[in-house]
């Protein structure tokens, strides 16, 4: 089906202009019927229904990517500084452990609960004066799983900005991106002992067209925000481009899927860092497009391993 056939099938239904800063992390609740996401700038964590109901909390710190848990209240957690379970509604924070303290350049940055219930979450350097090639593997950005007593275990290294972490429907395969490198990567995943294989590049990005935040959708399609770019792209699990969907943005940062039938399109976008003197052109970064698409999500999984 051509890109314009697809366009006809999908529909723009929402918009909520709330100005994120650095909107992110978005993902739906099948179990409360809501859509949560994080604007990590504005240290801001929000909620919505399709009541129209909004509410959002403060974060005691950059709240940079987060899982749903057992406990519909209870949020698994990367902030700026590490791993914690966090209930927003009562500002409560149960810390787990701290990471990279002994690198000041960085922070945490995108994450993901895989389906067998444990969570992951990437750093990134956010010193944009820091050349990371420059820098010993060890000294950059890594991707971390956390194990079941909450410590931090290293997976990758050697990264600049970790992104776009999904996986397959079943699970065999892995998806990760470096913004910075311009690159999606596959890995096969063993899902007994949670480790991935050697990266194998998927696709690359090109001129101002950085891979962000990713999902999957029910047939194994990868669905990967384009920061920079005002557009989102479906990608097949082979990393050939099936369709681009036009963002009324220019940071578009995150994307999944959700609704009753999970099959409305949700995109984060940011404001942070553009010319805001012009209305009509800069009217909607930061907000939240809402889409209906002829295509489906899958559930997300909550986290299991670690416990509260």
């Amino acid at each position: 089906m051509s890109n314009l056939n697809m366009l006809d099938k999908i529909t723009l239904v929402d918009t909520l202009s709330i100005a994120n800063r650095l909107g992110e992390g978005i993902i739906w609740d099948v179990r409360q019927q809501c859509v949560f996401w994080t604007d990590i700038v504005g240290k801001h964590f929000y909620r919505w229904d399709f009541s129209g109901t909004l509410v959002a909390f403060a974060c005691p710190e950059r709240l940079c990517a987060f899982g749903l848990t057992d406990e519909q209240d209870w949020f698994i957690a990367a902030f700026e500084s590490g791993f914690a379970f966090f209930n927003p509604a009562s500002q409560q924070i149960q810390w787990l452990s701290k990471v990279e303290a002994d690198l000041p350049y960085t922070r945490m940055n995108d994450g993901k609960v895989d389906r067998q219930g444990r969570f992951w979450a990437g750093s990134m350097i956010e010193d944009e004066t820091i050349d990371a090639s420059t820098l010993p593997l060890n000294k950059q950005a890594s991707l971390y799983r956390l194990q079941a007593n909450g410590e931090a275990q290293t997976i990758f290294d050697g990264i600049s900005i970790s992104n776009g972490l999904c996986f397959s429907p079943d699970s065999k395969t892995m998806y990760f991106a470096d913004s910075a490198k311009q690159r999606v990567w596959r890995s096969d995943y063993n899902v007994i002992d949670a480790e991935p294989g050697p990266r194998e590049p998927l696709f690359n990005t090109y001129n101002n067209a950085f891979p962000d935040g990713s999902c999957i959708d029910n047939e194994g399609y990868l669905w990967n925000a384009q920061w920079g770019s005002a557009c989102v792209k479906r990608y097949s699990p082979s990393g050939k481009l099936n369709f681009t969907l036009p963002i009324q943005c220019q940071q578009p940062s995150c994307v999944s899927f959700g609704g009753p039938n999970l099959n409305h399109l949700f995109v984060t976008s940011a404001a942070d860092g553009l010319q805001s003197n012009d209305g009509e052109l800069h009217k909607n970064d930061g907000a939240v497009f809402i889409y209906h698409t002829p295509f489906q999500g899958l559930a997300e999984p909550l986290c299991t391993s670690p416990k509260r």
